[in-house]
């Protein structure tokens, strides 16, 4: 997080001079949105000060690649939330760890809400963890690759704190759907929001409660920004999920790459 931000080139010009202006950030176009913004939400994955707070859990995602477009774009989303004036409001995610979840693990700080259903549930988090690898060690991903996905229109944008995706058409759809059930029957582990589960890109998040005017300003910016990235990369093509720990939302760390043992991968 403390390293510079690289200046942005030149067919970025346009976001570099907006924000380098500091136009949405000082207030006059940014009050038509202020009714319509939701409230920040104080997130317990960081502490008061900002700090990464320890948040330990597994998951199973799909990194950014990191030769993408996809990436570049929202590397520079990065940059500008580095250079937003918000930092003593906001924590920006290091971009190494840009991810899509393909279906969440156990979350240790919310264990009591959701637990492997074939574990005790005062089994300790190494057990856990190592259940659930030697469970995906012996799974078939069984799925045709890559995962396309797009970014939802602006309009439908509902969260301030990510960029939403859903499948690009109805056969995506159908092929994430299966996975995610077969992974949830494999794990004996299926959370409330299975089937309603909002796939996205996560940025930042908020430490602090911003004033109302900071609200308003960031949540404008936020909203330039997601729009460029529709317009520059919003098609999203992932590849083998990675099944990964984690004790903050700083660092994702792969245990296992889930393979199709028939040999799809594209």
């Amino acid at each position: 997080m403390s390293r510079a931000c690289p200046p942005l080139p030149a067919r970025r010009t346009a976001l570099a001079s907006l924000l380098g202006a500091g136009a949405l950030l000082a207030g006059a176009n940014a009050k038509p949105a202020a009714a319509a913004a939701p409230r920040a939400s104080i997130t317990p994955k960081f502490n008061p000060d900002g700090s990464a707070a320890h948040y330990p859990g597994n998951s199973i995602i799909c990194h950014v690649d990191r030769r993408s477009e996809n990436f570049m774009a929202l590397l520079d989303i990065h940059c500008a939330l580095m250079r937003s004036g918000m930092l003593h409001r906001i924590a920006p995610l290091p971009p190494a760890s840009y991810h899509m979840t393909v279906f969440n693990g156990v979350s240790y700080p919310a264990r009591r809400q959701a637990f492997p259903a074939d574990l005790p549930a005062d089994a300790d988090d190494t057990f856990c963890n190592e259940w659930l690898l030697a469970k995906l060690k012996r799974f078939d991903l069984a799925t045709e690759l890559p995962l396309r996905m797009r970014a939802l229109p602006l309009n439908r944008q509902s969260n301030p704190y990510n960029i939403q995706f859903a499948p690009v058409d109805a056969a995506e759809d159908r092929k994430l759907r299966r996975l995610r059930d077969r992974l949830a029957e494999t794990l004996h582990y299926r959370l409330p929001d299975h089937e309603t589960f909002r796939f996205h890109v996560t940025l930042h998040y908020f430490y602090a409660t911003p004033t109302a005017d900071e609200q308003a300003r960031f949540f404008a910016l936020h909203r330039t920004l997601v729009a460029d990235f529709l317009q520059r990369a919003p098609v999203l093509e992932l590849h083998n999920p990675e099944y990964v720990y984690f004790d903050d939302m700083y660092q994702f760390r792969p245990q296992l790459l889930l393979r199709n043992q028939a040999g799809q991968e594209s």
